[in-house]
């Protein structure tokens, strides 16, 4: 018997399969992952791609089992912690237009997958208004004006006196254009300046604020300015921060997180390598890593695959452009080959205590990203550096995916 049939008959054995991919379905077969995830205080959920609808629903389905069973109260996403702000005010308090503020988002979450998430959680809280489910982003590649206004007014009101010179050191960075990336590069010339006032702001609010929350938001503006300015080319400095601003959420809240991410930010290996025939291959060290290096085993990393189907692509092209791209089976050299071997259409499956021939040696794995161009196939996009244990302590596999709807 080869090694591969041997790695399928254990995922035979080992896998629970699901009812369903939608979520209330997929909810139904979750109740071993509770006992997996243990006294974990973060899951990541890490997807191949953000582009698949019935990646977006059994995401939903175990976020939904970790708020019910669990005691889970934060929802967290690679979105960005300005973005978010208005989204957690919708899911908390009702406020705003759910479909309007979508639009205000990274096109990844403008899908009718996401809003029905998000409408999950604004009913869940309803029914639990002291003890409401947050949602919050953690991304630094935003920055928007309401943020600066929410600094400024605390300022206003501890410490009127500095703030004429906070508002010296805003009124050049403060966003007065709808794409601010674009007049960043575009028609501002002193980049290292505007990130000394960013800075500088921040060194006022450190000193003046009596809330940890609003010097938290002048943390972002800085770290937007950081990111453009030293570190535009994927280096991980975003996955530096946004395991930063995850580690600050758990802090401040006591929360268990929900990290709902793709499995390139989610994994835990130390260098990651990817393949982005757009951009080439990046190098960095994933979120995963560094939440592991400050939670140990209470990070929990859950990834999700699929073996063949069509996925939404082309989210950096114009809409019109953006189109269903098919994702063929993965090359055997793959490690989703043996889940893609087993005759379960969808299943929860454990890795600790997997085959070492699969779960130990260097993995290669799909992963379709936000960036990915429709002209190219889709087995070009992939990630290595690691293994599969290393990456991930549990996996929710499934056969056939179908695209996500745009809102």
């Amino acid at each position: 018997m080869d090694v591969l049939t041997d790695v399928r008959d254990w995922i035979k054995a080992t896998a629970i399969p699901l009812p369903g991919t939608e979520t209330d379905a997929a909810l139904g077969g979750l109740g071993p992952l509770g006992a997996l995830v243990g006294d974990a205080v973060v899951v990541g959920i890490g997807g191949s791609t953000y582009g698949a609808h019935e990646q977006f629903t059994l995401t939903a389905a175990v976020i939904r089992h970790l708020v019910e069973d669990h005691g889970f109260r934060t929802v967290a996403t690679e979105e960005d912690w300005d973005v978010a702000l208005p989204l957690d005010n919708y899911v908390v308090c009702g406020d705003g237009d759910i479909d309007e503020l979508l639009t205000t988002t990274g096109m990844p979450w403008r899908t009718k997958e996401t809003r029905a998430l998000l409408e999950w959680m604004r009913s869940y809280n309803s029914t639990h208004v002291d003890d409401p489910v947050r949602f919050v982003g953690v991304g630094v590649i935003d920055t928007r004006a309401e943020v600066y206004d929410l600094v400024s007014a605390h300022v206003g009101k501890v410490a009127p006196q500095e703030l004429p010179e906070l508002a010296r050191h805003f009124e050049p960075i403060r966003p007065t254009r709808a794409d601010h990336v674009r007049w960043f590069f575009t028609e501002a010339e002193d980049h290292e300046a505007l990130l000394d006032h960013a800075r500088a702001a921040l060194a006022i609010v450190e000193r003046v604020a009596d809330s940890d929350l609003i010097v938290q938001h002048a943390r972002q503006i800085v770290g937007f300015y950081e990111h453009y300015t030293h570190h535009v080319v994927e280096d991980g400095y975003r996955d530096e921060k946004m395991a930063e601003n995850l580690r600050w959420w758990q802090e401040y809240t006591g929360h268990r997180i929900a990290y709902w991410s793709t499995n390139a930010h989610s994994v835990r290996s130390e260098r990651l390598t990817i393949s982005i025939p757009p951009k080439g291959r990046l190098e960095f060290t994933p979120t995963g890593a560094h939440l592991h290096k400050v939670f140990g085993d209470r990070y929990f990393s859950l990834g999700l695959t699929f073996t063949s189907g069509e996925v939404i692509s082309g989210w950096g092209l114009p809409p019109f452009a953006r189109r269903a791209m098919p994702a063929p089976r993965q090359p055997a050299e793959f490690a989703e080959t043996p889940l893609s071997g087993v005759d379960i259409p969808q299943f929860l499956l454990p890795l600790r205590d997997g085959p070492g021939s699969w779960v130990d040696s260097p993995a290669k794995a799909r992963v379709i990203g936000s960036v990915c161009d429709p002209g190219q196939p889709t087995e070009e996009y992939w990630m290595t550096g690691g293994s599969l244990g290393e990456w991930f302590d549990a996996l929710i596999h499934n056969q056939v995916i179908t695209p996500t709807t745009d809102l």
